[in-house]
């Protein structure tokens, strides 16, 4: 029986320039995301964010309580750790023991580490996003933070059930990502503008409108990286090429977010 050409191909395993190539790459970024979260941390001042609760103590249509904090989140370690989270996952897929089976899964067009890593460092960048903008609610938060993990996970579902030569790619999973993982932005976008109705002062700070447009913009990055890879458009015919794409949208997204907090309020 005659072996579809296209199924040969994602059989292949990784040539080994290529193996090397991504070896030092991700040896590279890990160690940029470690220096960045070390400088961070160095040098970062004590400013902090409060988590709020408000509980209801009775039947329903009974009160609220007044919002209690409940923790004080430090600011400047909070940043550190998306980046910590982001430094680890590229170490460890150069490390001889984790690269073998992170090169097989790059043959089988799924990378298990990324979509891991991406569920808690991307959801937590979501969440101290919505925390700069206002939304200090502890449920609301959780909820942020679920949907954004909802729609990582997707991603995964996306790469785990079709691959980029199948003759017809299912793409559901991509479709409920999307929606789920608007709803973060949404909840961001409501709090900015009730913000800049209501504030008594001079509203949200032009630094936190920095943050949401290029934050914005780099998240859908990934998203279109990914239709890229599943169209085969150019050079994204090559899975590899797409996964280093998704290293340098990390990279750039993390970084961009971590320096303009840095700049506004953590010095």
């Amino acid at each position: 029986m005659a072996m579809n050409p296209a199924l040969s191909a994602s059989a292949r395993p990784i040539e080994r320039d290529t193996a090397h190539r991504l070896r030092r790459f991700n040896l590279v970024v890990g160690a940029i995301h470690l220096a960045q979260a070390i400088v961070l941390l160095a040098l970062s001042n004590d400013f902090k964010l409060p988590i709020l609760a408000s509980f209801v103590d009775g039947p329903p249509g009974t009160a609220p309580s007044e919002p209690s904090v409940l923790w004080n989140v430090p600011l400047g370690p909070a940043v550190a750790l998306f980046l910590l989270f982001a430094a680890v996952d590229h170490l460890l897929m150069a490390t001889p023991k984790v690269e073998g089976w992170y090169l097989e899964s790059l043959r089988q067009r799924v990378n298990r580490a990324r979509w891991t890593e991406y569920s808690v460092s991307a959801s937590l960048m979501i969440v101290l996003i919505a925390m700069i903008t206002g939304i200090l609610d502890m449920t609301a938060l959780v909820a942020i933070f679920a949907a954004n993990m909802g729609m990582i996970f997707f991603g995964l579902v996306m790469e785990s059930t079709s691959k980029p030569d199948d003759e017809r790619v299912n793409w559901w999973p991509f479709i409920f990502g999307s929606i789920i993982g608007l709803a973060p932005w949404i909840a961001i976008a409501m709090q900015v503008v009730h913000t800049n109705q209501n504030a008594t002062g001079d509203g949200i700070p032009g630094f936190v409108y920095g943050i949401l447009v290029s934050l914005f913009i780099c998240f859908n990055s990934f998203a279109v990286n990914m239709v890229l890879q599943y169209r085969r458009v150019g050079p994204w015919r090559s899975y590899e090429f797409g996964e280093r794409a998704y290293i340098v949208c990390s990279l750039v997204a993390k970084s961009a977010l971590a320096w303009q907090v840095f700049a506004n309020t953590l010095v």
